[in-house]
Formats: structure tokens, C-alpha cells, sequence
């Protein structure tokens, strides 16, 4: 049977990609080993960075607390306020703060808070696609920084855009992504004719 890719895993094929002995735990005191481990955290966060339907999440419910202030999980990335609400939040010292009214008091609503979250999750939570590219990605990264070798960097290239290409393949399946349909899946009308004479 074929595992899905670990942390283990791709700290292996980091190093690899430089010729490196694979190691059999990612928590040692090889500083190649450290380096590896620190430049997969370092493009995980990257790439989920961006926002993926595995790590996004709409209208997301924030529950305001006793003390009138919204806490933040550690691990959001970013939020945005959709149409609902009449503010501007964003994260100060882990709580929500409302940049229009300058405040981090959300008394004035009395249920929860909906807002548009990217979620930063651990490497072996991502989907197989997303971790085969971060670590290819960081694979490709660790070679120029610890050896500075641009011809491996050339080298893994291609096999990058190809993992790429997959994870975005992965993205729209997962999203039901159309030209005709908009980020809540609605679907819209295409081209129809007979409309060219509608007046509204």
C-alpha cells in the first residue's frame, strides 16, 4: 500500500535533492537536517499564504466574548470582512480590531461575527498534491541556499512547475472553480443570444 507523503518524507527528499543520506526522524541535531525542516515550514506557510480551498473557509463565525473583544485563532493567516458587516477587522495582539471605528470593542453585535479565514495548518494536514508541491518547492530552495548550486535549482525547476500544475488541478476540483460561476458556486448564465435585445 502507498503512504501519503510525511513531514518525514519531505524532509528526505529535501535533502536529496542535494545528495544528502535520507535520516530516519526530522528532530535531530544535524544542522543540514534543522535547515531542511526550517525551509519546509518556511514554504508551507508561502504557499498557504495564498489561500486554497483546503485552507479557506467563507463566512466563517468569530463569537464575540465577555469582554466585548474577539479572540483569534494562532493559526489564521489572514481574514477579510464580507458584505455582512460594517467594519474593517483585522488581527492586533491575537484579537480582532476594527480599523473604521479604531476599536477592538465588538459589542454592538450581539451573535457571531462571519468573516473569510485562510488557515495556516500543520504540513501532514495539507492535501497529498499541496505537500508534494511545498516539498519540491522547498527541495528547490535548499539546494540554492545550502549549496548554492544553480544548476540543481535549474534542474528542479520543471519538476516544480509540474507539482504546481497539479496542486492548481487539485484547487479546481476542490473549488467546482468556473469561468461561469462565482466564489459562493453559483452558477451563472452563459452567452445567450436572445438577451442581446433585452432592455432593462
Amino acid at each position: 500500500m502507498v503512504a501519503k507523503l510525511t513531514r518525514l518524507d519531505a524532509v528526505n527528499i529535501i535533502l536529496s535533492n542535494v545528495g544528502q543520506a535520507p535520516v530516519t526522524e526530522v528532530d535531530n541535531d544535524n544542522p543540514m537536517v534543522a535547515m531542511a525542516s526550517n525551509i519546509l515550514d518556511e514554504v508551507s506557510e508561502a504557499i498557504q499564504s495564498e489561500g486554497w480551498a483546503f485552507n479557506r473557509e467563507l463566512a466563517y463565525p468569530f463569537p464575540v466574548n465577555t469582554d466585548n473583544e474577539i479572540l483569534v485563532p494562532e493559526n489564521v493567516i489572514r481574514l477579510d470582512a464580507n458584505w455582512t458587516i460594517d467594519a474593517q477587522p483585522v488581527i492586533r495582539n491575537g484579537k480582532l480590531y476594527d480599523k473604521l471605528k479604531h476599536t477592538y470593542d465588538w459589542s454592538k453585535y450581539t451573535s457571531p461575527i462571519k468573516l473569510d479565514v485562510t488557515w495556516l495548518f500543520d504540513f501532514d494536514e495539507m492535501p497529498q498534491p499541496a505537500k508534494q508541491y511545498c516539498a519540491i518547492r522547498a527541495a528547490n530552495l535548499f539546494a540554492g541556499r545550502a549549496v548554492g548550486s544553480a544548476e540543481q535549482v535549474r534542474f528542479g525547476q520543471e519538476e516544480e512547475k509540474i507539482a504546481r500544475s497539479t496542486l492548481l488541478e487539485y484547487e479546481c476540483q476542490q473549488g467546482d472553480w468556473s469561468m461561469l460561476g462565482n466564489r459562493l458556486n453559483q452558477k451563472l448564465p452563459g452567452y445567450r443570444p436572445f438577451d442581446v435585445i433585452a432592455r432593462y
